[in-house]
């Protein structure tokens, strides 16, 4: 069974899927992750897209991705760190942009859920790689609101040199770089079930996910190990 959340930056829908991966016990898979991996391999080529492109039939690039949890490594040496850095922040929408970066995430994707019930999250899961998913969320929030969170969440982790100005500003860039991109833009599937968390706490947009899952027919011969 496939489950996608698709959404804008800072909507929070990467804490979202992994707990709803966590309470259904699906494995999480964390599209941008994958971006981010290719944004890292861009920033190793001097931010040359030739050289970038040329690598990528031998990228080197391995997931894992399991309950929770997302590990990223270029041939046996870990980055998970290393592709949620500034750098990499700054320059994932022109990477993830690409027409051949994101044919090569859609093939990655497609080979990690094979056969495997999933939770995904990105911004065209499910309008372009998933079309057929068994569920469609699309998670947004209001901008200052996504902007908040994001900011709060680098202060969480030490990043004690960051202000929400700046982190408000790239959150405005990448909403303008992913919908109005000519390759697989940001856009809601007609299909999709809308949540706007502006006012909803965590656990309220997580039960309001799991209840439309558990109360739909798809799910009624399936077994969630905690929802």
């Amino acid at each position: 069974m496939i489950v996608v959340i698709d959404g804008p930056a800072g909507a929070g829908k990467s804490t979202t899927a992994r707990e709803i991966a966590r309470r259904t016990g699906f494995d999480y898979v964390d599209s941008g992750a994958m971006y981010r991996g290719f944004t890292y391999l861009y920033r190793l080529h001097g931010f040359d897209r030739s050289s970038l492109l040329k690598k990528l039939a031998d990228h080197r690039l391995r997931f894992e991705f399991h309950v929770t949890d997302a590990r990223a490594f270029h041939g046996d040496r870990e980055i998970t760190d290393e592709i949620r850095s500034d750098s990499v922040n700054e320059r994932v929408s022109e990477v993830a942009a690409m027409a051949e970066v994101r044919e090569a995430v859609r093939h990655m994707l497609r080979k990690v859920s094979k056969n495997r019930n999933v939770v995904l999250e990105g911004r065209d899961l499910g309008t372009v790689v998933f079309p057929d998913a068994d569920f469609k969320f699309f998670l947004t929030a209001d901008p200052t609101a996504r902007a908040r969170r994001r900011y709060e969440e680098r202060i969480g982790r030490g990043e004690t040199q960051v202000s929400l100005e700046d982190v408000r500003r790239n959150v405005e860039k990448r909403d303008h770089i992913d919908s109005t991109r000519d390759i697989a833009p940001l856009k809601k599937a007609d299909d999709a079930v809308e949540i706007d968390s502006t006012f909803l706490t965590f656990e309220e947009q997580v039960t309001r996910i799991l209840e439309h899952i558990r109360n739909t027919p798809e799910a009624h011969n399936m077994t969630f190990t905690r929802i």
